[in-house]
């Protein structure tokens, strides 16, 4: 029992992909590429008066987004609906690997919604239905110039071993996000400071998470908490109860009788 989640189940290994979502992820990664070409190519030198910075094009990147979506759900139709391992990638998560029921939730640390989720229902669903579920953090790291550097350090922790204590200490402090408080809690859960050090400065995973924003916008999401259950979209700090009639929901069509489980 993890003491801080009331999780059955704590696994800090990377998740690996299933081949449902195989396209979308590779998709996703070229239009990464192609965003950051075209950024580069807008912030680059210009070496002449005569050449014109590249432009934006944002109709592009568009068609690129719909036809990726467009994909998906024919994939998901094909295959008589979502699957639930689709957004899972490689980021951290609680519980089983092959848990009938998948969380993915896309956060921001500095988002005030993501927080009520946090204090609210993210410990209550994992205490109650955690051996059930595989709950997965990704980013959607948008709100601030900050809420990229703090994921990047969590990423940092979760290389270590300490992601989820990086994510309760985070949610709990969100007004001293910043350098000095990352530093602080890599040394108060014991990380080797000089690889943690090293992981910030050199921003090692700056690109994760703009690869799991990149991802989360592609799959629907808005805005900040969103979450994916068992592949289907719910949007926004929504009560503990729409969560737990959810997973009761997914359970039922499992086969699994949560009713004597609760009364046992």
């Amino acid at each position: 029992m993890d003491e801080e989640t009331g999780a059955t189940k704590t696994t800090y290994a990377r998740g690996g992909s299933h081949d449902s979502g195989v396209i979308l992820h590779y998709v996703a990664i070229a239009v990464v590429c192609f965003v950051i070409g075209l950024i580069v190519g807008r912030s680059a030198p210009v070496p002449s008066s005569e050449q014109a910075p590249v432009a934006f094009d944002e109709a592009q990147l568009r068609a690129v987004v719909a036809s990726v979506l467009e994909e998906r759900a024919q994939a998901d139709a094909a295959e008589g609906g979502p699957d639930r391992f689709a957004l899972v990638d490689d980021d951290p998560y609680l519980g089983a690997v092959d848990a009938p029921i998948v969380i993915v939730e896309f956060s921001d640390f500095f988002c005030g919604y993501c927080k009520r989720h946090f204090d609210q229902t993210f410990a209550p669903l994992l205490e109650n239905y955690g051996g059930h579920i595989r709950y997965v953090y990704r980013d959607f790291a948008r709100l601030t110039q900050e809420s990229t550097p703090a994921a990047a350090a969590a990423q940092c922790a979760f290389e270590q071993g300490k992601f989820w204590e990086f994510h309760g200490d985070f949610f709990s402090n969100q007004d001293s996000l910043g350098a000095d408080f990352y530093l602080a809690t890599a040394e108060k859960h014991a990380l080797d400071m000089t690889r943690f050090a090293e992981c910030l400065e050199e921003g090692r995973y700056v690109n994760e998470v703009e690869i799991d924003g990149l991802d989360g916008q592609l799959a629907g999401v808005r805005g900040t908490p969103g979450f994916f259950i068992n592949g289907q979209i719910l949007s926004g700090a929504q009560p503990y109860s729409i969560f737990e009639r959810m997973v009761q929901r997914e359970l039922d069509k499992a086969g699994i009788d949560w009713r004597a489980e609760a009364a046992g």
